[in-house]
């Protein structure tokens, strides 16, 4: 049970019911720590006190093997205080700032830093507290293990902002150029998730171009939005901002681009998610008159507050999200999983319609995961872009997603994603996977428990997108004994499945993904929810 709120805040009939339930349950409560005087300090044997402490040196001697963890900054935290009945379980430069007092059948851990801003400092914090949720478990305990994972994310495949916007002109890769990423994907056994914009707006001026939509001439209407599997589009007048490439006859081809990212679905080395629908500002026909419309960036923000009042007055199915979603449900035959705001802006009512329409996460520079019907966001999984690669990203032992835009592989070649994905490797990327992939894993409940003396893993996900690759979870009982194999529920079947036993009482079992069956097709539909919660 993690208290995730202001210490201070919790009242004394809260607290009293927390050590109720410790009384009884093998529970494990994790916590900030308290100022002296309240209840919960109490109840943990510890409480903060004014003082700070600064350093770089972690190290566990709580439950389970002994660690150490060096941070690349220095880290601020709390000085406690602690009861004859507390101990230290972690130390900052031998000062406690994990503290543990057992309480009943259960355990109470008090933390001395705040866990998103010490994230924030340095990854190994992170780590340390992965540590204390596996190894200071009261009861048997099952987790995913993503370490080393590195989430491969392309933006902005479909959208007409490289013909509009000059300051961000590039050519569209080619189905060719796709077939090239296509086979440094299977050769890393890698998956990328492609944010797919796929709905291409037209300017309505035949002067700047010709348009061809299914092959035929369209009559040209500003502001009119086509679905951009169908488009071509050829300048007819140079803009010096584009270095050849925009030069008079030379095509954009979002029908080759189409076919491209459809080979690389086919060959299972990713999937597409949403990126809005146009990635661009709304009222489509405003900016096509607009005379700053081809420098303006803010024309090219789709979901933040600048377009609130244009996302009001439209009715609720031709929201950006349900039209961006019809398209690749019409063209793709897929239900993403991953909401990608354009420009990473977005409002709260965006974030209402994401949970209407099903989505599991939402990718920003943090990670937002659905739980029910409402988003938390977790500061602990990060998006560096992926020019960025260090091994410190891996230091959490989380998932990172490298994001990157298609331009950046139209103008740097195809050598460039894979330049980029060397160096991750180097840096400590165990394994490349994509937002789908992730959001199987993530979607999943994994409960380890006694079932008639043996132990039995139990995998549910409420609405959760079937596995796509084999996922790896790691067991661990109290007692440290781990069969060779244990009793597996998922989807109503039971199986048998091996256990890869580790050290110290710790094991991996690997799950399978379900054999697909022809004619099997994912959910379309709304999904009825509660009013929505958002919670950071």
């Amino acid at each position: 049970m993690v208290l995730a709120c202001d210490p201070d805040s919790l009242e004394a009939d809260l607290v009293a019911f927390l050590g109720s339930r410790l009384a009884v349950e093998p529970l494990l409560v994790v916590g900030r720590a308290a100022s002296r005087d309240s209840a919960l300090a109490g109840l943990a044997g510890a409480a903060r006190e004014p003082d700070e402490l600064v350093g770089r040196s972690l190290s566990w001697t709580g439950p389970g093997p002994a660690r150490t963890w060096h941070c690349r900054e220095a880290l601020t935290a709390s000085a406690l205080t602690l009861s004859r009945a507390a101990s230290s379980w972690a130390a900052l430069e031998g000062a406690p700032i994990v503290v543990a007092r057992p309480v009943g059948r259960g355990m109470v851990a008090t933390l001395a830093f705040h866990p998103s801003v010490a994230r924030d400092v340095d990854g190994a914090v992170t780590a340390l507290l992965k540590h204390l949720l596996i190894w200071a478990a009261q009861t048997p305990v099952a987790w995913i293990d993503l370490e080393g994972s590195l989430v491969l994310r392309m933006d902005d495949p479909g959208g007409s902002q490289n013909v509009h916007l000059r300051s961000w002109s590039y050519p569209k890769l080619r189905e060719a150029d796709w077939m090239a990423i296509a086979a440094d994907l299977k050769r890393r056994q890698a998956r990328m998730a492609i944010g797919y914009v796929g709905g291409w707006v037209d300017d309505g001026d035949p002067a700047r171009g010709v348009l061809r939509v299914g092959g035929q001439v369209p009559r040209r209407i500003p502001g009119r939005v086509y679905s951009s599997p169908r488009v071509k589009y050829s300048p007819r007048i140079e803009s010096p901002s584009r270095a050849g490439y925009g030069a008079a006859g030379a095509v954009q081809d979002y029908e080759g681009e189409f076919r491209g990212i459809q080979a690389v679905r086919r060959a299972g080395l990713g999937d597409v998610e949403l990126h809005g629908h146009t990635h661009m500002h709304p009222d489509t026909a405003s900016w096509a008159t607009a005379a700053d419309r081809f420098e303006v960036e803010s024309w090219y923000r789709e979901l933040g507050s600048p377009a609130e009042a244009a996302l009001a007055a439209r009715r609720s199915n031709h929201h950006p999200l349900v039209l961006g979603l019809g398209v690749l449900r019409k063209y793709f035959g897929v239900r993403p999983t991953t909401l990608i705001c354009p420009g990473d802006q977005w409002t709260n009512r965006v974030l209402e319609v994401a949970l209407d329409l099903a989505l599991r996460l939402v990718s920003s520079y943090y990670l937002a995961l659905r739980d029910g019907d409402r988003f938390c966001w977790t500061q602990h999984v990060c998006a560096p872009y992926l020019d960025e690669p260090n091994a410190a990203w891996f230091d959490a032992g989380l998932p990172v997603v490298g994001y990157f835009h298609d331009r950046d592989v139209a103008l740097g070649g195809i050598d460039w994603l894979g330049r980029c994905l060397d160096r991750w490797q180097s840096a400590g990327a165990r394994r490349l996977i994509d937002l789908r992939e992730l959001s199987t894993a993530v979607g999943h409940c994994f409960d380890l428990d006694l079932h008639d003396g043996a132990l039995r893993l139990t995998v549910t996900g409420d609405g959760a997108p079937p596995l796509v690759r084999p996922l790896t979870v790691g067991v661990r009982t109290p007692s440290g004994e781990i069969p060779s194999a244990i009793s597996v529920w998922m989807q109503g079947s039971r199986s048998s499945i091996g256990v890869d036993r580790l050290s110290h009482g710790v094991g991996h079992v690997t799950l399978a993904p379900p054999e697909s069956k022809p004619g099997r097709k994912e959910p379309m539909g709304r999904r009825r929810r509660a009013p929505a919660r958002l919670t950071r």
